[in-house]
């Protein structure tokens, strides 16, 4: 498989990412106002842990959203474009991986975060539903 096929089709997905941090954006909004207006504890409870997933969302969509922009370029790169990237983050401090990683395992990493991300803006969406829930029941 070409490399910079690889590449677009994980920045595709990547890009998902994008549609998550707003969800997971809304769901905050949205948690944060039932957890001030919130009559059950029950309810505040679970508002609370949504809000609480929150910072978790947003760290995974960053890390997302950087690997997609990259995997953008490196899809016009190639192969020596990865090699390229790797310098350049140990040049500047900001990676510690080791040389040579192949197209295979920068994918599988890039979509490990993709995965994170949408078990986080799940649980958090899981916990504002399931708020909602608990505050029909008790209204």
């Amino acid at each position: 498989m070409k490399p910079e096929f690889e590449f677009a089709v994980a920045a595709g997905f990547l890009r998902s990412g994008h549609a998550l941090a707003n969800c997971a954006n809304c769901a905050a909004l949205i948690a944060a106002a039932g957890a001030l207006l919130a009559h059950a504890a029950a309810a505040r409870l679970l508002f609370t842990a949504s809000v609480l997933w929150w910072p978790a969302a947003c760290y995974f969509g960053m890390r997302v959203a950087i690997d997609a922009r990259l995997f953008r370029e490196l899809g016009r790169e190639g192969a020596e474009g990865g090699q390229a990237l790797d310098e350049l983050l140990r040049a500047w401090g900001l990676s510690n991986a080791e040389p040579g990683r192949s197209m295979a395992e920068r994918s599988r990493g890039a979509l490990r975060l993709w995965r994170r991300q949408m078990a986080a803006v799940a649980v958090q969406l899981a916990a504002m539903a399931a708020g909602l829930l608990v505050q029909a029941w008790s209204g």
